[in-house]
């Protein structure tokens, strides 16, 4: 008998975040008074009324036995109405799709569009997801640059790593993790006019509620002529604060709509109505979101001022749940290897878990969390151990 396991590259792939957060605990276990700055799920409460409706939903037979494989009809509607009304397109049900969390429909999607051979291009830095879906959809995968000095897309790098003849899949990740950059409507367009419809465009929106200084415009409200290869993937866990309820959604052109339909009826079959339920009452509190952006804005500002010049700059984030810090200077100095390293000496020294850049494909950087109600004395510390 052939056995056979799909090789991955473990010292490329295991998440470091994960890694991190469990030498935290055990540093906690040794009664260590460690700040975590790891994991992207806020500290704050899922709000009261949403609370409500799992409470109320649990305990009704007639809903925690509905079965839907594309996500109950009623979530599906509400999330057309969000997009609609908050975002200015024109959507319908029938085109949303309800997963658990995105991690799951990025893996779908990988391997519905791309055949063999092909490649998947993604902005570098990256969200570490979207390098294992491609590695399961048996994609190779390729990079455009963010210049992250000005928080913009390298169009240059972008040109050169497009192959319309290759290239299956863009992702653009906005607001962007982990760096927090906003791509504006400009640069969006730019791309869907060098794509010209020949590959998918799938936008990750998933911090699209937390910017600190504009307002999100969804490309699908502007995007007519190239409507048809643009996806856009969003969740509950970040802005609604619906982490651990694990509800994601895509909204699909109408040539996805039976592919996906057809994957989740034999993968996922059903997801907790109970969870659903509860993003349904998250659509109609809006100014959740708005709470949790107006503190992290704060920390994210904090994080700027308190850590500049110290060797680990802060590279100015414009949204989201992360700041990075830039510590190849620091890194190369030191005789370290690279962030692995320095987050583990951040850890045993000052108790900050931290994340470290190899995630994301800047090996000389660190993430940090704004999720920690002491994420402040988290950065005076790092001040600290930068500086002394």
């Amino acid at each position: 008998m052939v056995k056979h396991i799909k090789e991955l590259p473990v010292s490329e792939l295991e998440f470091q975040m994960f890694v991190l957060d469990e030498i935290a605990d055990e540093l906690q276990a040794g009664n260590k008074d460690v700040i975590k700055l790891t994991i992207g799920i806020s500290e704050l409460e899922i709000p009261e009324k949403v609370l409500q409706v799992f409470a109320d939903t649990i305990f009704d037979y007639q809903k925690t036995h509905r079965v839907y494989p594309q996500g109950i009809p009623e979530l599906r509607q509400a999330i057309a109405d969000y997009y609609n009304q908050q975002y200015h397109i024109s959507t319908q049900a029938e085109n949303v799709i309800v997963n658990v969390g995105t991690s799951s429909i990025f893996r779908n999607l990988f391997q519905i569009l791309c055949q063999p051979g092909q490649e998947i291009l993604l902005p570098k830095p990256y969200y570490c997801l979207y390098s294992l879906s491609g590695i399961l959809a048996g994609a190779k995968i390729s990079y455009y640059e963010i210049d992250y000095q000005k928080n913009q897309i390298n169009f240059d790098s972008f040109r050169s790593a497009y192959d319309p003849d290759k290239t299956a899949v863009v992702v653009l990740n906005n607001p962007g993790n982990p760096l927090g950059n906003v791509l504006t409507k400009d640069e969006i367009i730019e791309i869907n006019q060098i794509v010209a419809g020949r590959s998918f465009i799938i936008n990750d929106e998933i911090y699209n509620n937390t910017l600190f200084y504009t307002e999100y415009e969804s490309p699908l409200s502007y995007l007519d002529e190239f409507r048809d290869v643009n996806i856009v993937t969003n969740a509950f866990s970040k802005g609604f604060r619906m982490y651990t309820k694990r509800v994601g959604y895509a909204i699909l052109p109408d040539s996805l709509i039976m592919p996906m339909r057809i994957v989740q009826q034999h993968t996922l079959l059903t997801h907790d109505p109970v969870n659903q339920y509860g993003a349904i009452a998250a659509l109609q509190d809006l100014e959740a979101p708005k709470e949790l952006t107006r503190i992290y804005k704060s920390r994210a500002e904090y994080s700027y001022t308190q850590l500049e010049d110290t060797g680990c700059d802060p590279i100015k984030a414009e949204g989201g749940f992360y700041i990075v810090l830039d510590c190849d200077r620091w890194v190369k100095e030191k005789g370290m290897e690279d962030s692995k390293e320095l987050a583990v000496d951040i850890a045993r020294k000052v108790h900050v878990a931290t994340v470290p850049g190899t995630d994301f494909g800047i090996p000389n950087c660190l993430r940090l969390s704004f999720c920690n109600d002491r994420y402040n004395e988290g950065i005076d510390r790092l001040r600290d151990y930068f500086t002394s």
